[in-house]
């Protein structure tokens, strides 16, 4: 009697779980799509065409050398993308999972695969969590930054979701406004963290511009993490000549298969 008592109590916690673990899902999904609503809506997001920007990345972390700045071009619907490296004829780019750059041999550090989307899920919060293999959790927790609380909802991946499921973003959402402050979040790709994931990093919105109803960040900052705090800044981020431009106006396509990236 006692041991069926025992296991229906478990029985009912578990239930009980599972019930609080679905509503955190459908809550966290919820704030996300506010925030998204908050930015501007998905109808202007996928609607407006071509998003072109200048992104000037200065990882101090890494000596006063390392600056990855380029000028790119992405289609917000396919994804697909082409970079022109500032200061060079190097173009790169990415279109139907081919990763490309030219001339052909040409060097860029970081790797193509991993650089030529980058950038732009950073400057695409919160829309670029649009996604269907994207799962959301709301956690109980605020968090602080800069003198104010955000709410938090985490996003991972299901198997087999990209190339590197196992990504996780936690994004920190005003509870007022609904607008993105930034995420902190874990790179798992192979191409820059070949031992594995290191700690996490928390990277920010800064300084919202309305471009066409769109509300982007015109910069960012990044700061290091230790147990589970935001610290010191590590690098910064120049976000320039943000536009919208019609599709078709640019060519995205991969210029010559010889160009491909194996």
């Amino acid at each position: 009697m006692g041991s069926l008592s025992l296991l229906s109590v478990s029985c009912s916690d578990e239930k009980t779980l599972g019930i609080e673990n679905e509503v955190s899902m459908k809550e966290g999904r919820q704030l996300v799509m506010d925030s998204i609503e908050a930015h501007g809506g998905t109808e202007k997001w996928y609607g407006n065409g071509l998003l072109q920007f200048g992104w000037k990345y200065y990882m101090k972390d890494r000596g006063p050398r390392a600056i990855v700045d380029t000028s790119q071009t992405v289609d917000t619907e396919t994804l697909a993308v082409v970079h022109e490296v500032t200061g060079s004829h190097v173009k790169f780019g990415l279109n139907g999972g081919e990763a490309w750059i030219s001339p052909k041999g040409a060097e860029f550090m970081p790797p193509v695969k991993f650089w030529s989307l980058t950038p732009f899920y950073f400057i695409g919060m919160p829309f670029v969590f649009n996604d269907e293999d994207a799962n959301f959790d709301l956690l109980s927790e605020s968090m602080e930054f800069e003198g104010k609380d955000y709410s938090q909802v985490k996003i991972t991946y299901d198997d087999g979701a990209g190339v590197t499921p196992d990504d996780y973003y936690v994004l920190l959402i005003d509870p007022e406004t609904k607008l993105t402050r930034g995420a902190y979040y874990i790179v798992t790709s192979k191409l820059v963290a070949p031992d594995g994931p290191g700690p996490a990093k928390f990277i920010t919105l800064d300084d919202l511009v309305d471009v066409d109803g769109v509300k982007l960040a015109s910069g960012h900052r990044t700061f290091y993490m230790e147990e589970g705090k935001i610290t010191d800044k590590m690098r910064f981020t120049e976000v320039s000549g943000v536009k919208f431009l019609p599709r078709g106006s640019v060519d995205l396509s991969v210029p010559s298969k010889d160009l491909i990236i194996e």
